[in-house]
């Protein structure tokens, strides 16, 4: 390979924000004082053009830079690419004569964050066939997937945020014009990236569940362990079914574990999954959750399953909680019911209707376990009381040996001014069948939440802002795809992923398929 060649590396933008071949041969020689100087050239060159724009606003001035910074980007990146191909070809090949392929044929473009690069492999002829090792060990995604593992990153972190057309004009945006990538391709490297992704990546580790858990979650006031809390709910979403785009909605469960920041009350998020399966899947997926991330032994929380009424839980969730877990039913599902049935029995936002809901919260909340604050007394002039309204007598639920919900199911078959119906014996059955799971009162006094808010806004964050947009519908795995990487994200375990040092190895597995496999 005698003498050492001049050093090219002309990757400037053209005139459609693209990049030109590299050739960057003298690698093979060049020391690194070679490389300085010719970087330090580049950059004088580009600073006196700078230096010369004189008229320019500040807003010219720094796009200018931005774009002196990207050029800059692409020629060293190159350069760096280029040598480790270099490296690979040298150490496969030492000792041997071999013939470098040098020529267009053998230049591998990848698009990076910085713009598209065109990188030398150093293909070699022996024994009659041309070998590129670098290839496989440098790119080992290509040509399935021809954007850098940086990139990548950006298209999952934009794709699961965004819209894909709109995730294409941030990209190209906030690049400055250096990234142009298609939206069906960000949908595409999505979909990959989210099918490497399971259910270990859409929590956090056990080792910081179980250190949340200790030192910042609520307290159960009874037994002093820390408060885990578990529930499980669905929503439609708008699915790809029977070969057909019909507006049809499909039911997609999801399993969401927190506990509440002890300092300052909010919602602190442990681990989650979304599935479309039935009951049986949605078992399975709560079995490996609850055998993940629930502490055992002396760390054991208390856990607290929250949810509705939906009666296939009993049959299919609480077999797999932990011993000792305790069950609540949504208190405000059930006053959905309430509301429900008063509106059928006195009119809809009727005064009365209103008023028997009120009644009947207070008797399943029984009485207060906190003193009400005293007013103050202000200044002013004394009204005049009206005359006492006479109202029902409230029942008094301390005494009684039995759980609120009994004895509020007890209260309306007594209660002699409501006659019995199929509306009121539909919810004296539903009050009954969940009277173990709706002892508010002795829930409320152990410091225990009677809601699943936080399951609700799941379904928010974590589905409904990216995938209940106008007019979108999807397939199974494309929207897992999306909400295993939101999840993630509200996990904080993004970096954790696309920092592991095999991270080559695991997207490979997405992109690289075997032979036969359909795509």
């Amino acid at each position: 390979m005698g003498g050492t060649r001049r050093l090219k590396a002309t990757n400037r933008r053209t005139t459609r924000q693209e990049c030109r071949p590299v050739t960057a041969h003298t690698l093979i020689t060049a020391t690194t004082s070679d490389v300085n100087t010719y970087l330090a050239k580049f950059l004088l060159e580009g600073v006196s053009a700078l230096w010369s724009m004189e008229d320019a606003t500040p807003r010219e001035l720094e796009l200018a830079v931005w774009e002196l910074l990207l050029d800059l980007g692409r020629v060293l990146l190159t350069l760096l690419l280029a040598r480790s191909c270099w490296r690979v070809t040298e150490r496969e090949t030492h000792g041997q004569k071999v013939r470098l392929r040098l020529d267009e044929d053998y230049t591998l473009s990848q698009s990076t964050t910085l713009g598209t690069v065109s990188v030398p492999l150093y293909a070699y002829r022996a024994k009659g066939r041309t070998h590129a090792p670098a290839r496989a060990e440098v790119f080992p995604l290509h040509p399935e997937c021809r954007s850098s593992e940086l990139l990548l990153e950006w298209e999952s972190r934009l794709g699961c945020q965004l819209p894909f057309r709109q995730a294409e004009e941030s990209m190209d945006f906030f690049s400055h014009g250096a990234v142009r990538i298609e939206d069906t391709t960000i949908s595409r490297h999505l979909g990959a990236v989210g099918s490497v992704l399971d259910r270990s990546w859409t929590c956090r580790t056990p080792r910081q569940v179980a250190k949340l858990l200790a030192t910042r979650a609520t307290r159960d006031l009874e037994s002093g362990k820390p408060l885990l809390y578990i529930s499980c709910d669905a929503h439609a979403l708008r699915r790809y079914v029977d070969d057909t785009w019909k507006a049809e909605h499909k039911m997609v469960n999801g399993i969401r574990l927190w506990c509440i920041d002890r300092r300052n009350g909010q919602t602190i998020h442990l681990g989650g999954e979304y599935t479309w399966g039935d009951c049986r899947e949605v078992a399975v997926a709560m079995r490996g959750l609850v055998e993940r991330l629930v502490p055992v032994g002396e760390e054991a929380p208390q856990v607290v399953f929250v949810s509705d009424g939906m009666p296939w839980f009993r049959d299919w969730l609480f077999p797999v909680m932990p011993e000792g877990t305790i069950y609540i039913l949504d208190f405000y599902h059930l006053v959905e019911r309430l509301s429900k049935y008063a509106a059928t029995r006195f009119g809809a936002k009727t005064k009365a209707a209103r008023a028997w809901v009120s009644r009947a919260t207070k008797r399943l909340m029984g009485k207060r376990t906190y003193r009400r604050k005293k007013l103050k007394k202000r200044r002013g002039h004394k009204k005049r009381r009206g005359p006492r309204r006479r109202t029902r007598p409230t029942v008094h639920l301390s005494g009684h040996t039995m759980g609120a919900a009994e004895a509020f199911a007890r209260d309306l078959i007594n209660d002699e001014a409501l006659s019995m119906d199929k509306d009121l014996e539909a919810l004296i059955n539903y009050v009954a069948e969940n009277a173990d799971r709706a002892d508010y009162p002795a829930y409320r006094a152990r410091g225990m939440q009677i809601g699943s808010g936080a399951m609700e806004s799941l379904h928010r964050t974590a589905s409904q802002m990216r995938l209940k947009l106008a007019g979108a519908r999807w397939t199974p795995e494309r929207a897992l795809a999306v909400l295993n990487t939101r999840l993630m994200l509200l996990a904080e375990r993004w970096q954790d992923f696309w920092g592991q040092p095999d991270l080559a190895v695991v997207l490979k597995r997405a992109f690289v398929r075997p032979q036969g496999e359909a795509a």
